[in-house]
């Protein structure tokens, strides 16, 4: 099932811990009823989802645009078939390397949906990381390496080359914590220690 819609590849996006803006996906997190009008552009300021966005927003091109370095892609921010083959690429990964190491049943559809989210949710528990749901790229690296325990056929994850991209990726989760935290989705304490596991 190929990522379609911008619904899709915004669902991607968040799933992998792609940063979506203070509103996040479904408008989690924001405390203040503040219209972002320079980022996301002329918009009914009532809209409190980017689910219902028609458009690439800025949050979301910043989204494409980290995905894109993340993975060794040309970095435009640009949103096209290639990028979304690449995410939907990247979620099939994701999901088989859920497969294997959970042994579990899984559809491998390329789109990260409630049986994905359950599943990272499942594998977070068992290596007793915070209990997000999302396969940040530290996740999926993890996951990687306990699937090539099982595999002789690695998956392969992305990842940064330079220092400037692993402090963009350090940002990024940062970031994504921060959006857990506020979310109630991880305790101050499993916030604390994942950022002391991040920082160098």
């Amino acid at each position: 099932m190929p990522v379609t819609s911008l619904a899709d590849l915004r669902e991607n996006l968040d799933g992998l811990g792609y940063y979506l803006g203070p509103r996040g996906l479904d408008g989690l997190g924001n405390s203040v009823n503040a219209c972002d009008r320079e980022i996301l552009g002329a918009i009914d300021c009532n809209v409190t989802s980017l689910r219902q966005l028609a458009n690439v927003d800025g949050y979301t091109r910043a989204a494409i645009l980290q995905y894109q370095i993340d993975s060794n892609l040309a970095a435009t921010g640009n949103d096209g078939p290639q990028l979304r083959s690449a995410i939907e690429k990247t979620v099939r990964i994701l999901q088989d390397n859920l497969k294997k190491v959970l042994n579990t049943e899984i559809e491998l559809s390329g789109n990260y949906r409630r049986a994905t989210y359950s599943a990272v949710k499942s594998y977070q528990r068992s290596r007793s990381l915070p209990i997000t749901g999302i396969a940040t790229i530290t996740v999926r690296r993890r996951l990687n390496d306990d699937a090539r325990g099982g595999s002789s056929t690695p998956s392969p994850t992305p990842s940064p080359t330079s220092e400037l991209d692993q402090l963009r990726k350090l940002r990024s989760d940062l970031i994504t914590l921060k959006a857990s935290l506020q979310s109630r989705q991880i305790t101050d304490e499993e916030f604390i220690r994942e950022v002391f596991i991040r920082v160098p």
